[in-house]
């Protein structure tokens, strides 16, 4: 199955991805955040996945919980129950100077089943957890509307190998690398993932180009950017022919998008 035929990329163009939910506007991979992007309509959720030391898959992006909550440690050293007692969104209501404010964590499995009209774009974090994300994805009957994805190419593989349901992929660094080669020289490797997330610059090195783009098409593979925050940006993406990106601050940039689409 192509990206131009996988009903997870249906939908209004170009695709405006909330990045963690929107992290400049709502705690990021929190339920705050699904709240805010079910209440403003959006049909994607872009967000990350840990695993507790239980067992239990939840959407959260670091190793740690310094970074954004209230608590600190490994996250794979928490029991689920300890995790739902945390202040997920603490850092960010600190830094917006919000008092007394809460939110949680969210397992995969209730935003798959509390989210049930949203499309979820999944970033494994965590090394030995792709059984469990399909047995979730499987679980709750999401094959159509999930997209893996994760930048460590074994963690990939491991997902791919399991994968016999169609389950959208995104590519890892090691595919982006492969698409930039194979945009520049010939087709050296065929690609075995539905879309390209992408910066448009990695350490200095320019990604996006419209030969990128132009080659990712051919393939029937879409091409994400991240993370866009900013209107002129925006544009050059769209320009470039980009189907979507991830933002910050989704409700603007969704904005501007229809602006630029009429």
């Amino acid at each position: 199955m192509t990206a131009s035929n996988h009903p997870y990329f249906e939908g209004e163009y170009p695709l405006i991805m909330p990045h963690r939910g929107g992290m400049e506007v709502v705690p990021e991979n929190t339920l705050e955040a699904l709240d805010y992007c079910d209440k403003n309509k959006f049909t994607h959720f872009e967000t990350d996945l840990r695993m507790s030391k239980d067992e239990v898959v939840f959407l959260h992006h670091d190793e740690t919980l310094e970074r954004t909550t209230d608590s600190q440690g490994r996250v794979e050293e928490y029991y689920w129950s300890d995790l739902l007692k945390v202040n997920a969104g603490q850092k960010f209501y600190d830094k917006n100077n919000i008092i007394g404010k809460r939110t949680h964590f969210v397992s995969l499995e209730d935003a798959l089943t509390k989210f049930s009209d949203m499309k979820f774009n999944l970033d494994i974090k965590q090394k030995g957890i792709s059984k469990n994300v399909l047995e979730i994805i499987m679980d709750c009957k999401a094959s159509k509307r999930t997209l893996v994805s994760s930048f460590s190419p074994k963690r990939l593989k491991q997902f791919q190998k399991l994968n016999k349901y169609n389950i959208a992929t995104s590519g890892s660094v090691k595919e982006n690398l492969q698409a930039m080669l194979n945009s520049k020289i010939i087709n050296i490797w065929d690609l075995q993932v539905e879309a390209l997330q992408v910066p448009i610059k990695w350490k200095g090195i320019r990604v996006l180009t419209k030969h990128f783009v132009k080659y990712a098409h051919s393939k029937n593979i879409e091409v994400h950017v991240w993370t866009v925050n900013n209107p002129s940006v925006l544009k050059d993406c769209f320009q470039l022919g980009c189907d979507g990106v991830m933002t910050d601050r989704p409700v603007e940039m969704r904005r501007l998008a229809r602006e630029i689409y009429g």
